[in-house]
């Protein structure tokens, strides 16, 4: 772990020096790492065991300044993975692999969304646009990042648990919800918050949400439920 978080540490200084951090949004299970610090260690929130990071680039992206992302990340150790089959690259290393997504609007497409001002692609994903419209910045061993809020995160994780293929990663997702957002309810203006995101979302998102949330948190789908 200790390992995996200096590597992950490296890259966001290295991102933060080129100005390009700031463009960003830490997305994925990586997020609950710093939750764990916002929660005062709040022994609820799973452990990270995953070696993917995923940052979010919103769309439309608003970079200004051109940077070589591809270029920066292997100079620290990553090799371009690409996908003959959906043209996706992400970038592996023995302890990460780090992947861009960015949020999938209208019909979405099927091949990855080329961000040429940082020489990288993204795969567009559906939901995104409820991490990207609902963020915080964070300031942590002297690194700002922007991160969803845990309450958007709570609710991401609720429906993206229902479009996996593997029951694993639903049961992982739908883990990181309950905890997470157990805890955003035991504060009252994390409470508020979390039906505040809730009340404003398309009803079959809110639907989809109650039918999971009802079976896994009595106490969650009570809050949203009201």
């Amino acid at each position: 772990m200790e390992k995996k978080y200096k590597l992950l540490s490296t890259v966001l200084k290295e991102l933060e020096s080129a100005g390009v951090l700031e463009k960003l949004i830490l997305a994925g299970s990586w997020c609950q790492y710093y939750y764990r610090i916002l929660f005062d260690e709040a022994p609820e929130i799973p452990l990270i065991r995953t070696t993917d990071i995923d940052f979010l680039v919103p769309n439309p992206p608003k970079i200004k300044k051109k940077v070589d992302v591809s270029e920066l990340l292997n100079n620290l150790g990553f090799d371009n993975d690409f996908d003959y089959h959906t043209g996706l690259v992400k970038y592996v290393h023995p302890d990460l692999e780090i992947q861009f997504l960015t949020p999938a609007l209208g019909r979405g497409k099927d091949s990855p969304y080329e961000i040429k001002k940082l020489n990288i692609n993204a795969e567009g994903l559906r939901y995104m646009t409820l991490l990207q419209d609902f963020k915080f910045q964070m300031k942590h061993a002297g690194i700002t990042i922007w991160l969803p809020e845990p309450e958007a995160f709570v609710l991401h994780k609720i429906l993206i648990s229902q479009k996996r293929k593997s029951q694993a990663k639903t049961d992982k997702d739908l883990q990181s919800a309950q905890s997470i957002g157990e805890l955003c309810i035991e504060d009252e203006a994390r409470r508020e918050r979390l039906k505040s995101i809730f009340d404003g979302m398309p009803r079959k998102w809110k639907r989809d949400i109650l039918g999971v949330i009802k079976l896994i948190s009595p106490h969650i789908f009570s809050c949203l439920n009201l």
